[in-house]
């Protein structure tokens, strides 16, 4: 309120003090409003990316290859798998079996192609190929000879199991190979059993 005297003009300190702090606060509410919606919007940008990048690490899983730690890794434990297999004295009590361990110059190489195959099986770079002197066969064409049983199928999963844990591989990796190797027990074991029960078959088989 102006306050008109002679030569003088005086302001009513209350209400210029009213007057601003009112102005103040509508400009405060303005600047509030303005940051909840900014703050709204940040909020759901973060959601959808957050939401968009779930799907898509859910849609595409890595290989199994990929997640073993690729070849060197699978090459460790191939290696630690066919010393075992080699000297399983219950594995052994196989002639065909025997004769393929006992000669021992073929591990290494043997030891090549397993952890060649396994590589291209578990989807890696497929470098299992067949060559001129009868190796890389197929799982079907690589063990009619050896007569392997349902039994022995069995102890060379258990070494394959064991293999895993020792190597520290993950639960749901090991499902999956335990998985894929049963999926071979129809073309690897060529001396069935009747009657036998198998130890890893699942619900579903």
């Amino acid at each position: 309120m102006l306050i008109i005297t002679k030569g003088s003009i005086f302001i009513d300190e209350s209400l210029f003090f009213s007057f601003t702090f009112r102005r103040s606060f509508r400009m405060l509410k303005k600047i509030s409003s303005l940051n909840q919606k900014l703050l709204s919007s940040f909020l759901a940008v973060l959601v959808i990316g957050v939401f968009s990048t779930a799907v898509q690490a859910g849609g595409e899983e890595e290989s199994l290859y990929t997640r073993l730690g690729g070849t060197y890794n699978i090459a460790l434990t191939v290696d630690h798998l066919v010393d075992k297999i080699y000297v399983n004295k219950a594995l052994n009590a196989n002639p065909a079996l025997k004769a393929v361990h006992d000669a021992a110059h073929t591990k290494v190489g043997f030891k090549v192609m397993l952890t060649n195959w396994v590589v291209a099986r578990t989807g890696g770079p497929k470098i299992y190929q067949p060559d001129e002197f009868g190796r890389g066969k197929n799982m079907k064409d690589s063990h009619p000879h050896l007569n392997i049983s349902d039994r022995e199928f069995d102890i060379i999963m258990t070494e394959c199991l064991q293999t895993f844990y020792a190597w520290n591989v993950p639960d749901y990796e090991i499902s999956q190979l335990m998985g894929d190797l049963q999926s071979f027990r129809g073309v690897i074991v060529t001396n069935p059993t009747a009657g036998y029960k198998n130890p890893y078959k699942t619900a579903n088989q």
